[in-house]
């Protein structure tokens, strides 16, 4: 119960979004994960998706809505979208 309402603060305080949080420690085995993960932070339209050589995670490039293209990295360990 302690835990759920201190998620709850987190969520609440701007630290975190909630695809953060739902991706958290959540091991990621496919490219449509990794592709889903990004989609749902980012929005927009997945246009690539490469599975690092050391299989360290997956590389995803989107188009967002306001036409910008962007390339991300999901852990596959965690599921969390790294930061550069």
């Amino acid at each position: 119960m302690i835990l759920r309402v201190l998620l709850i603060a987190l969520l609440m305080s701007g630290g975190f979004s909630a695809t953060d949080v739902l991706a958290a420690d959540k091991k990621v085995t496919s490219s449509k994960q990794a592709a889903k993960i990004v989609q749902k932070k980012y929005g927009g339209k997945v246009l690539k998706v490469n599975k690092q050589k050391n299989n360290a995670g997956y590389k995803v490039k989107i188009v967002k809505p306001d036409g910008q293209v962007v390339s991300k990295k999901v852990n596959a360990k965690t599921g969390k979208i790294e930061k550069k």
